[in-house]
């Protein structure tokens, strides 16, 4: 893994590779114990082993408001989608309050078109039906048909937001499977993915090793993978 310098061969082969639960439990070993992602934010598109993404995180902060704002209804919004670019994850703050469905149809469509992996909307979405045709993987809290205009407001982005009770900065890495998401920091994703590739061939030889008939206690001694 330290030959792969570009973030677009080493997403590659953690795509290969590599699944969120073994990255989960690394970020765990490494002292970073809250990088899932709430339970509650579930994939859209219904293939399971084709639901995911990873990327870094553009981030997007939203208001909740009580009126439109006739000169600026979506505050930086439309300035933030414009400025999303390939391998990004668009990371939308939690809307507690379920107010409205800040992504939609065109959202996914100028995101794709740009080469934008995936969105973690941690509110409602809207759109579904579209947005699964055009297979843009989205994860998401519920499914409402309500603009944002005039109930939320993008105040900033590239800011730390918080989604899914994690705190994302712009640029950490986001992996999501149908597992869930985690959220690798930058400054850990070197040890974080090598030790996770370990993980990985560990568990392999484990499973060869239990399907031979191996005990698990046994297996567990041997490549402490569990």
């Amino acid at each position: 893994m330290s030959t792969l310098q570009k973030d677009s061969d080493l997403f590659d082969f953690i795509r290969k590779n590599l699944y969120v639960a073994a990255v989960c439990d690394i970020l765990d070993e490494l002292g970073y114990r809250n990088q899932a992602m709430h339970q509650r934010l579930r994939p859209l598109l219904p293939d399971p082993e084709n639901c995911g993404f990873i990327g870094r995180a553009r981030t997007f902060r939203w208001m909740e408001t009580d009126h439109v704002v006739e000169e600026n209804p979506y505050g930086l919004e439309i300035e933030a989608m414009d400025s999303l670019k390939a391998g990004d994850v668009a990371v939308h703050s939690t809307d507690y309050g379920g107010t409205n469905a800040p992504w939609g149809e065109l959202m996914s469509t100028i995101a794709k078109r740009n080469g934008v992996t995936g969105c973690v909307c941690d509110s409602q979405i809207r759109d579904c039906i579209k947005i699964m045709k055009m297979g843009f993987p989205v994860y998401y809290t519920g499914i409402r048909p309500l603009d944002s205009k005039g109930r939320a407001i993008v105040m900033a982005y590239d800011v730390p937001v918080r989604c899914g009770e994690v705190l994302v900065n712009s640029g950490d890495i986001v992996y999501a499977d149908f597992d869930g998401i985690v959220v690798v920091p930058k400054e850990a994703e070197r040890d974080v993915f090598v030790k996770a590739n370990e993980k990985v061939h560990n568990e392999n030889l484990s499973r060869k090793e239990l399907l031979s008939g191996k005990s698990l206690r046994e297996v567990y001694e041997k490549y402490k993978a569990l």
